[in-house]
């Protein structure tokens, strides 16, 4: 669980990193002020983008990297709360992370924050909900059963 946990918050900075990083360094040009026309499709274009990054790492923590239920939930919760510390900071020293934006576009900054923060809550936990396990001992029975006998009944007939 420990091993989880350290994957699950290195995979959460790795986000918050990504976000930062990517604003760092195109947010002048991708970041639209809220009185502009063209901020909703920007702001929506900006959301699903983060959106198919979110359930894109979810269904590979799900599928590949943790096969239990509830750790894409669990990603979520992790990234979710590391994300948003880190992002408090970026916020308290904007001007020295995010220097190049003007204060529309930190406004704007903080919309996308927030939907995308509920979407890393949301995302990971439908992913987990949609994402369908077998029960082991059915699976293995099913694998292993030939249809000669039963595997639990000793008085079954059992060529030899």
């Amino acid at each position: 669980m420990l091993r989880q946990m350290l994957i699950l918050s290195g995979l959460g900075i790795a986000m918050w990193a990504l976000g930062t990083l990517f604003f760092m360094l195109f947010g002048d040009w991708v970041l639209v002020a809220a009185e502009d026309r063209q901020f909703g499709a920007s702001l929506f274009l900006l959301e699903a983008l983060t959106a198919l990054v979110i359930l894109g790492v979810a269904l590979v923590v799900r599928l590949r990297l943790f096969r239990t239920p509830g750790s894409a939930t669990r990603f979520g919760f992790v990234g979710a709360l590391i994300g948003l510390l880190l992002n408090t900071f970026v916020l308290l020293y904007r001007d020295k992370v995010l220097y190049d934006l003007d204060q529309g576009q930190y406004h704007t900054f903080t919309v996308w924050m927030t939907l995308a923060y509920a979407l890393f809550l949301l995302l990971p936990a439908i992913a987990d909900r949609l994402i369908r396990t077998r029960p082991v001992e059915a699976a293995h029975d099913r694998d292993s059963d030939d249809g000669l006998y039963a595997q639990d009944d000793p008085a079954t007939y059992r060529p030899e």
